[in-house]
């Protein structure tokens, strides 16, 4: 069986740990979930706030509905184009990985951001200078996840994001060979703005099955071992030839089939965490992911 598990606040907001255990629950038990704290309980303290006693409140109550946190997500901007906001960013990031024991769960993951405030498109982004500001900045947080026995996990992004291919991606783990360092592999993230290219050159709606190998595989030959979950959500291509990538895992174009057959061949088994899903169908979507 598949460790499919969830991202919280997909699920909404709620007022306790307890509410979100039971709502999780329902679905699954056991679970695990990717945990954004601010975004899911609400009001929550600051994060300046944490502490220790403060998150086993969180994580014990939820282990009591057989729910545990697999990956602990801090999705912070580390090319803030601000230094002040950047280091902010960056201390933010270090809290969760302090407090990963207390979380239940070594992994803190975010994405690698955009040289403007909201993370929005810049070409500036893909420049030498951000990506010298993003290496710096890994570097800090990896830092700290070695000296708390953590794991930095970062997110490829494409079209936007200072880390937006395999290649860029491939480059970062090569300089930073440390086993703290890892990848949260989000195949549907990768597939650039105009989808995912055929041999011939054209774009086509539902890319084939050799295209969409082709293009996963090259990813998963690139991150390997480093592979700490993966993120499940779905696709499509709009009438203007752009991807709309927010969807619900098998609403869209993306081969979830084959893709868990090649985890499968290459022994790869993490976290499945299930993004932008619909509560109304999730139970059909989990019975037909676990099929594959």
């Amino acid at each position: 069986m598949k460790n499919i598990g969830f991202r919280a606040h997909d699920f909404g907001s709620f007022a306790s740990a307890e509410q979100l255990g039971k709502a999780v629950a329902a679905i699954k038990t056991p679970a695990c979930i990717q945990l954004a704290v601010g975004k899911v309980l609400k009001p929550s303290r600051p994060w300046q706030d944490w502490d220790e006693e403060y998150i086993s409140s969180i994580t014990d109550t939820l282990s009591s509905s057989g729910i545990t946190v697999a990956v602990t997500g801090c999705y912070i901007n580390p090319v803030h184009p601000d230094e002040e906001e950047r280091k902010k960013n960056i201390r933010r990031f270090e809290r969760s990985l302090e407090l990963n024991k207390a979380f239940g769960c070594r992994i803190v993951g975010t994405e690698t951001g955009s040289f403007t405030p909201d993370i929005s498109y810049s070409t500036e982004t893909y420049t030498d200078k951000v990506f010298s500001i993003f290496l710096s900045s890994l570097e800090q947080m990896l830092d700290a996840a070695v000296r708390n026995d953590a794991v930095c996990a970062i997110e490829a992004v494409s079209h936007h994001h200072t880390i937006c291919s395999v290649e860029r991606m491939a480059k970062v783990l090569e300089l930073f060979p440390d086993e703290h360092l890892k990848v949260i592999y989000d195949p549907v993230n990768l597939v650039p703005v105009n989808g995912i290219r055929e041999l011939d050159g054209s774009y086509p709606a539902r890319p084939s099955a050799q295209a969409q190998r082709n293009f996963y595989t090259a990813a998963l030959d690139a991150f390997q071992d480093r592979i700490c979950a993966l993120h499940c959500k779905d696709y499509v291509l709009t009438e203007k030839g752009f991807k709309k990538g927010d969807l619900p895992a098998l609403t869209g174009v993306f081969d979830w089939e084959n893709f868990f057959k090649e985890l499968d061949r290459r022994s790869i088994s993490v976290p499945i965490l299930l993004e932008n899903h619909n509560p109304a169908t999730l139970r059909q979507t989990l019975a037909s992911l676990n099929k594959f």
